[in-house]
């Protein structure tokens, strides 16, 4: 047992280095496109690197592995969905009120937690958003990066990583509620006019 912790020790050593954060940057990347959990790894930045330039750590992987999931479902998958999209109306319309919403809607979904991450990047490379508006987006993931990752900063081992529960601040929580009503009024917004548009046409 005490073998095993002390390789693991070392591991986390190992990882404090110039190639180690290259394997962190890696696993990170690997955990967004496997539609794994990945906030344990933004508080294990925060502890092994510190909150700031563990925020950049997370958020260049995060950012790669997000870009990468967005073009696998736009070169491979896309096809595919288009021909099981074409045969249920609802979930077409779905796609309409999204393209209709734009960088807003965008921008709104990775403010809110209802959403998660991963399975995000894939649903937009899904639908007809561009990678400009994407990349955006992603710049509203920051605020969410740093809380994490300044929580890990306030651990003093690994024991206490695993025990932290991630209340927010009230600035956090406020940003939330007010992304969470917003995208609720204007998927609603847009739902109508595809609806109206549709019955005109």
């Amino acid at each position: 047992m005490s073998f095993l912790i002390d390789n693991f020790l070392n591991f986390l050593f190992y990882l404090d280095t110039g190639w180690g954060i290259v394997t962190f940057v890696f696993f990170y990347i690997i955990s967004v496109l496997l539609i794994l959990p990945a906030s344990w790894l933004s508080l294990l930045a925060g502890f092994l690197y510190g909150p700031y330039f563990g925020s950049i750590v997370v958020f260049l992987s995060a950012f790669i592995g997000a870009s990468i999931s967005f073009f696998l479902a736009k070169e491979y998958f896309v096809k595919k969905i288009e021909t099981i999209i074409s045969r249920f109306p609802k979930i077409k319309l779905l796609e309409k009120i999204i393209n209709k919403g734009g960088l807003k809607l965008i921008i709104l979904t990775r403010l809110s937690p209802l959403f998660p991450f991963s399975i995000l990047n894939y649903f937009y490379g899904l639908n007809k958003v561009s990678y400009k508006d994407f990349s955006i987006g992603l710049l509203f993931i920051i605020p969410g990066t740093y809380l994490y990752c300044a929580l890990g900063s306030l651990s003093n081992n690994l024991e206490e990583i695993k025990n932290l529960k991630l209340n927010g601040n009230t600035t956090t929580t406020i940003i939330s509620i007010v992304s969470t009503f917003l995208i609720v009024y204007f998927l609603t917004k847009y739902s109508n006019e595809v609806i109206k548009e549709s019955s005109e046409n």
